[in-house]
């Protein structure tokens, strides 16, 4: 047993994490059995559902909070965790907030283990990437980067390239992609992308097709495959859905 492991075991209580991030507004944070029963969440997860306290999540289920597409797409995260026993990280996620406004979230979920190793539920925190200031995006050249990605989407954005149009290696541009976005290159150019996806799927009629090609998917398939991962659900369903709710 590790000098770690020795100590952790001694702790009285499991429940610290839950008292850290009471103090983070910004981040939820929930822990879940094997049922995908709620056990344990934050006062930033209450807020985001429009309940007023934590505690009225314990032992109920997403499904009972959550459209249904958001509710599918969590229950195939969960079991995803649970039945590999490997943790899905940075999940970058669309979500539809509670005032119809969209929200752009990334999303970690790890395993819990009993002392027979065996898998018992899961630990989840999404945080709220919100947005940068416009003195955050002029750091070191990001905003130039930021812009040609914008005007660019239909075209092959290698983030190799992206870092020497900047004069910079790929390493560096991901530091600054992450300091100001909370994301690397790769991240912020599919939010770039399915984000104007959702934005014409939202307000004009043009065909899926037509806007996988203009967003920089080479074919439907690909398109609605990654729109899916992200948002929950393929992009049709998401035009219909987005009707539905104007």
């Amino acid at each position: 047993m590790s000098a770690d492991d020795d100590f952790l075991d001694q702790l009285a209580s499991p429940r610290f994490c839950e008292r850290l991030f009471a103090h983070l507004p910004d981040v939820v944070f929930c822990l879940k059995d094997r049922q995908r029963r709620y056990r344990a969440a934050n006062m930033a997860f209450a807020q985001r559902l429009g309940i007023d306290h934590p505690r009225k999540l314990l032992g109920r289920v997403a499904d009972e909070f959550f459209a249904p597409h958001l509710a599918a797409a969590y229950r195939e995260q969960d079991m995803q965790v649970l039945e590999s026993g490997r943790e899905l990280s940075d999940r970058l996620e669309l979500v539809t907030n509670r005032d119809g406004s969209l929200g752009w979230y990334l999303a970690t979920k790890v395993p819990l283990h009993d002392a027979k190793g065996e898998v018992i539920g899961l630990a989840s925190i999404s945080r709220d990437l919100g947005a940068p200031s416009e003195a955050d995006t002029e750091y070191a050249g990001v905003a130039r980067t930021v812009a040609f990605i914008q005007a660019n989407l239909d075209e092959s954005l290698r983030p190799d390239d992206l870092a020497a149009k900047a004069k910079l290696s790929p390493d560096q541009l991901d530091r600054r992609m992450r300091k100001v976005f909370q994301l690397t290159t790769a991240q912020f150019i599919r939010k770039a992308r399915i984000g104007a996806a959702a934005e014409l799927l939202t307000t004009t009629s043009t065909p899926v097709a037509e806007i996988a090609l203009a967003c920089g998917y080479g074919d439907q398939t690909a398109f609605t495959r990654q729109f899916r991962a992200t948002v929950g659900m393929p992009p049709a369903t998401y035009r219909e859905h987005a009707r539905r709710h104007v």
